[in-house]
């Protein structure tokens, strides 16, 4: 039959490609010293920016969709007209548990395995899953990364079965040949080492296991997409034609169906589990049973929808409800967080953080330092496998970008060396991101508790001017004499959190200088030293500055995850765009005109160029503004770079427009230039 051949070999394309860019999308090499941005020349995250459970997820999380997740659509809006293609087509896990359950060994042939591929009760837990997750999902946990198949294939292959791989090839040709290239030619995967490596791998190994007992159970009992795709397969016009007429009840449909939908006539197709995996109607001997467009089949040999309980539908919506406040009633979240919750940097805070990470691994597989590690309890319960520095493995690279580059839904937001701003030239309006700060134990340190001299936590420092310093002091050996050795002190104003001291440290075991959280940039309570967080930007110009405007109030800032706060109804709206930050102040010119204004840091100048372009032109005239402006007399938009900015007035007078005009005039001056 074609189409199963066509099935197979597409099969075997997605899974190739998907099997490339987790191998590929790692850094080449060593980041070079100085200013230095290196972007993956591969798409690494584009099995799960088409994910459309993701893509609901997030939106439900944070009431947007993050950039990219509308490729989703690709997915789900095919899926209207022709029922569950990705999990018999495309699907990367799908196609190994296809695999593994094409390996069930010949006893199971026959009656036995005709009888295990008719449709059970059991494979309706997956919707009640799913609705789980959902709701899990909107009252802001994104759980349902545990449960995803992309997310799940892509975190256990990354973190564990490619690393295993690759350390057993090592052992088996480094003897007697270079192991770096006979490696890059099997994987091209540098060796690394990850925590819950066993685990996750022990899940994924059962996962595929479980197929040697009933075809493809994840798929029919666990998998929240394809219980998704299940409901969105309901008005698909493409179907299974059943021809009583030409059958002999010889069954042979059931000997290799994948979905257990029951194709044979005399019982109801069960369309939302059917994977389309066109394997029945290779099997029928005498062609009665036929996919085609609007079948004319009788309503009767056709389920449409999904026989589900309402009382286990309002089991599995309360089990999401539950679930939330549950895992958020210990002291990890916020009574007692983990000092050693080291988040990536630009890492969102942590409750929206935890709103939209799915745990997917991207960021883990792709740091070169291996640095990232998935959580277990440092994050509490709910935080499981979310990513975590761990420096004594390794530090976070000073130039490195691409955990925000890989990043899909936005728990990483993308940024760049000159914004993460620890080595090179950094952006004057903005401080370096901080991960943490480190902290010296007296105790083990060599210069401090045994009179020797070390410095290698200050040679490694990347920072410039360092953060780690040395004061000279006298001290008496264990001979009694008096020697000078250097005493390395952390300063907080420097200090990042990169992690490199610790990962540097002699002192094996436990080393005798450590990174925590505290004094992260994504917090703004978890700090040490008062107003460091909260520097302020000089975009806006003080009273006095602009010949009649006084600064009333503070300035206000609003992050991408909560600017729905602010913008309530547009939001979403500078969030497809690519906002980072909004900041707003208010200002009045000669006890006459109260106006507000609103800076929008997008993440590149074609963001702001976008959100511009928005903005109806009706009623306006063009002004010098920036790169563009326009007036439109009690208000005024205009974009410079990454910023997009609009002043509005409440008065309407006739200096209103005038007025605005100089204000935006002092605030385009004051953004950086380039």
């Amino acid at each position: 039959m074609t189409l199963p051949r066509l099935r197979r070999l597409s099969q075997t394309l997605f899974l190739g490609l998907f099997l490339i860019l987790l191998c590929k999308t790692e850094f080449p090499g060593t980041f070079p010293p100085g200013e230095f941005e290196f972007r993956l020349p591969y798409p690494a995250r584009a099995f799960l920016v088409t994910d459309p459970l993701v893509a609901i997820a997030n939106a439900l999380a944070t009431h947007a969709l993050y950039r990219g997740l509308l490729w989703s659509l690709a997915i789900l809006i095919p899926t209207f007209f022709l029922g569950r293609f990705f999990c018999g087509w495309i699907c990367p896990l799908g196609t190994m548990n296809h695999v593994v359950s094409n390996m069930r060994s010949e006893r199971k042939l026959g009656r036995q395995r005709i009888a295990s591929n008719r449709y059970k009760s059991w494979q309706t837990f997956k919707y009640y899953l799913l609705f789980a997750l959902l709701l899990a999902a909107f009252l802001g946990s994104a759980l349902v990364g545990i449960f995803d198949p992309i997310a799940l294939a892509v975190r256990s292959l990354a973190l564990s079965i490619l690393p295993a791989w690759n350390y057993a090839l090592n052992a088996v040709l480094g003897r007697s040949h270079s192991p770096s290239a006979l490696l890059a030619v099997f994987t091209g995967f540098k060796q690394a080492h990850f925590r819950q490596a066993f685990p996750l791998g022990a899940v994924f190994i059962a996962i595929l296991a479980l197929n040697l007992l009933i075809t493809r159970f994840w798929c029919r009992a666990l998998c929240p997409l394809g219980a998704l795709l299940g409901l969105a397969s309901r008005w698909s016009i493409l179907g299974l034609e059943k021809r009583p007429a030409h059958c002999e009840d010889c069954n042979r449909c059931l000997l290799h169906c994948q979905g257990g939908d029951d194709p044979i006539p005399g019982a109801p197709w069960r369309k939302a589990e059917c994977h389309l995996c066109m394997n029945c109607v290779a099997d029928c001997p005498e062609s009665g049973i036929r996919f085609r467009f609007f079948p004319a089949a009788p309503s009767p040999q056709t389920m449409e929808g999904v026989d589900l309980k309402r009382r286990k539908v309002l089991t599995g919506l309360a089990a999401g409800a539950v679930a939330v406040p549950l895992l958020r009633a210990n002291t990890g979240l916020a009574a007692e967080p983990h000092e050693r919750r080291i988040r990536p940097p630009a890492a969102l805070d942590e409750i929206p953080f935890l709103a939209r990470c799915i745990r997917c691994g991207e960021c883990m597989k792709v740091c070169p330092n291996n640095a990232l590690h998935p959580a277990l309890t440092e994050a509490g319960w709910e935080g499981i496998w979310t990513p975590v520095l761990a420096p004594r493995v390794g530090y976070c690279e000073p130039s490195c970008t691409l955990c925000g580059q890989v990043c899909p839904t936005g728990a990483i937001l993308r940024f760049t060396s000159r914004e993460k701003a620890w080595i090179g030239t950094p952006a004057a309006d903005t401080p370096p991101i901080r991960l943490g700060t480190a902290f010296y134990d007296r105790g083990r340190c060599l210069p401090w508790a045994m009179a020797t001299d070390c410095m290698v936590c200050e040679e490694w420092c990347p920072v410039s001017p360092k953060a780690v310093y040395l004061q000279p002091a006298e001290v008496t050996d264990a001979a009694g004499n008096k020697k000078q050795v250097r005493q390395p002190y952390i300063d907080p104003q420097r200090c990042v959190g990169c992690g490199a001291c610790e990962y540097a440290c002699p002192v094996r075991d436990r080393p005798a200088v450590y990174v925590t959280s505290a004094g992260e940039s994504r917090s703004k309570t978890n700090q040490i030293l008062i107003g460091r967080a909260n520097k302020p930007v000089p975009w806006f110009p003080e009273s006095g500055d602009v010949h009649g405007w006084s600064k009333t109030g503070d300035t206000r800032e609003f992050q991408a995850a909560d600017l729905w706060k602010y913008v309530d109804g547009d939001a979403e709206r500078y969030l497809r765009a690519g906002v980072r930050r909004t900041l707003t102040a208010n200002y009045r010119y000669a006890d006459a005109i109260d106006a507000v204004a609103d800076i929008h840091q997008m993440e590149a100048p074609r963001e702001a160029a976008s959100i511009f372009e928005s903005e109806s032109a009706a009623g306006s005239r063009p002004v010098a503004l920036g790169d563009a402006g326009r007036s439109y007399g009690q208000s005024l938009t205009f974009r410079q770079g990454p910023f997009f900015v609009r002043l509005t007035a409440y008065q309407d007078t006739p200096k209103t427009e005038q007025a605005l005009v100089a204000l935006a005039q002092a605030i385009a001056q004051r953004f950086p230039k380039g």
